[in-house]
């Protein structure tokens, strides 16, 4: 032992080798990486479902099917956006990508037609939500449909990466509506 180094040792002062202290930068380095790897959206090594699922979510795809027949309600290419908060509240909105516009500037001045198909081609709503497993529980407040709030409705969701899939039993419109929904950034 070198003389400085056991001077040191007497006094009670922490010796570290260089190579003890490269291994310790080192394990500190790959845990803040790991660590800022992990806090990325979308990357969800061993999270569940509910730690998964919050944030905001695009709607790319959605049909309907009912007796074995398949309906796109919302069109082709819908529009619609669903946030789940990680305080357990939910709000989306999805609608056709053409929606009729009034002939008014005032909304409570619509036509007959122009409600009906304002009705019939969006549907929103907000309310509460829990997870248990890979089904979603969303207890309604309120929606544009006005059955559904006071209700709850179970739904199963998946996801793998940045998409998320969703099959939803009892579609307000009618029969099974299976959606595609990527995470927004």
């Amino acid at each position: 032992m070198t003389r400085g180094r056991s001077d040191a040792l007497a006094k009670g002062e922490n010796v570290m080798s260089q190579s003890a202290y490269r291994g310790n930068l080192a394990r500190i380095a790959t845990g803040a990486a790991l660590a800022a790897l992990l806090s990325v959206p979308g990357i969800a090594l061993g999270q569940s479902l509910k730690e998964q699922i919050v944030g905001a979510w695009q709607q790319v795809s959605i049909y309907n099917e009912e007796g074995g027949v398949k309906k796109h309600v919302y069109g082709d290419k819908p529009v619609g956006l669903t946030v789940f908060d990680r305080s357990g509240y939910y709000i989306s909105y999805l609608s056709k990508p053409d929606l009729l516009k009034f002939g008014e500037k005032n909304r409570q001045k619509g036509t007959d037609a122009e409600y009906r198909a304002v009705m019939q081609g969006m549907i929103a709503g907000f309310g509460t939500y829990t997870v248990e497993g890979d089904t979603v529980s969303i207890k309604w407040v309120a929606s544009s449909y006005p059955n559904r709030a006071g209700t709850t409705e179970k739904r199963t969701y998946k996801i793998a990466g940045d998409e998320l899939t969703a099959v939803n039993p009892t579609a307000s419109s009618g029969g099974t509506s299976y959606s595609k929904l990527v995470r927004v950034k």
